[in-house]
């Protein structure tokens, strides 16, 4: 069976990776041969290497593989990719987040292999300064001319990536995420408090949790029972954390979570506030858990949830809409339960796993052949 070589820019606590470790596992199972390099986990970011381990898969760390711009790091990164490529002779190098798609694509085009690469989601805006991100968009250009296959995870995204112009709209196509919904079971232990609303991200500007923080404290002042709890870390932690003082500290920061379900399990809404969100993995394992989702109508959003049957979608940034649609959630117990029940039934019937892999085989068959 053919060799796959997946390259990430690091195995930290999120969507991304943990999609691409649900698929490695599911074509390990299919019969390819995979190997996976990877740069370690940043501080502060969690850690899914012992997930990966996991896989038995070969796995090959590159310390100096690192999301940060560094000119010597980064040429050691991309040598030592390139003489992993030259050794390993791989049918398929598969490239996941962005500098290990830069780095990963050029050397794959040297080595002389084909090349894919996922985008899980759209960083060339509203993650970095303008000139960063025009930057960015041009380096994208270029390494584009090298890539056999663009997956983006999204029918948004791919509209919305090819206005990039990084590739011509042939070698687009759209694997949806996968999960193991069966994973994902709420055990309340026979009790609903009907007061939990809870949020799991990485804390990015584009994430908008300043608009979770501002509306868990309307919340409160409504009805100080409420609890709400934020999921992750970042750079904004420290202005999210500052913000949520100066209101009352209105939030619990639960920090890193290594366990989305756990994490899952303890809330009755979940909430999404961001100003893009190409997928929203948290959003779907939050409706395999059973729960009603309020979330930002953004991106690849409505693609997943339906908007009066499994959750509420609001414009972006209208932490009003966010904040009412909550409170009718939480007031309204059977509401919440016929959304939370269609939620997970969605769920079951579109994010399968098996789906995600079988997408993928066939792409890979298609450019082997």
């Amino acid at each position: 069976m053919a060799k796959i070589l997946y390259v990430i820019t690091r195995l930290a606590v999120g969507g991304a990776p943990r999609t691409m470790l649900t698929a490695i596992r599911g074509l390990k199972d299919a019969g390819y041969e995979i190997t996976l390099a990877s740069g370690y986990p940043g501080e502060g970011e969690g850690s899914l290497v012992e997930e990966a381990r996991a896989l038995d898969v070969a796995l090959i760390f590159i310390p100096t593989l690192q999301r940060e711009l560094h000119p010597v790091r980064d040429l050691h990164a991309f040598w030592r990719l390139w003489r992993l490529m030259r050794v390993g002779q791989f049918d398929i190098v598969h490239t996941h987040l962005s500098k290990a798609g830069i780095l990963g694509r050029l050397a794959a085009f040297l080595s002389g292999t084909r090349v894919v690469h996922t985008f899980h989601g759209d960083v060339l805006e509203g993650y970095f300064s303008p000139l960063k991100s025009k930057i960015f968009v041009m380096v994208e250009r270029l390494v584009g001319r090298m890539t056999d296959r663009f997956v983006c995870v999204s029918a948004r995204l791919k509209a919305r990536l090819l206005q990039y112009h990084l590739g011509n709209e042939e070698r687009f196509c759209t694997v949806v995420n996968g999960i193991d919904v069966s994973s994902f079971k709420k055990d309340d232990g026979g009790t609903q408090s009907g007061n939990r609303v809870g949020t799991l991200a990485m804390f990015y500007p584009i994430k908008r949790l300043d608009l979770f923080v501002e509306m868990a404290h309307r919340l409160k002042q409504r009805d100080d029972q409420i609890q709400c709890k934020m999921a992750g870390d970042g750079i904004t932690a420290l202005e999210l954390k500052q913000q949520a003082q100066q209101l009352g500290d209105p939030v619990c920061f639960v920090g890193v979570c290594e366990d989305p379900g756990a994490f899952l399990s303890q809330l009755d809404v979940y909430v999404l506030c961001s100003d893009y969100e190409s997928s929203g993995m948290s959003v779907m394992e939050a409706m395999s858990m059973g729960l009603p989702v309020v979330a930002t109508s953004v991106g690849g959003i409505p693609e997943i949830v339906q908007d009066g049957q499994t959750g509420v979608l609001v414009e972006a940034g209208d932490v009003d809409g966010l904040t009412d649609a909550v409170w009718v959630l939480l007031q309204d117990p059977e509401k919440r339960a016929r959304m939370g029940t269609m939620a997970k039934q969605y769920a079951q019937a579109h994010f399968s796993t098996s789906h995600m892999v079988s997408e993928l085989d066939l792409l890979y068959r298609e450019l082997l052949s």
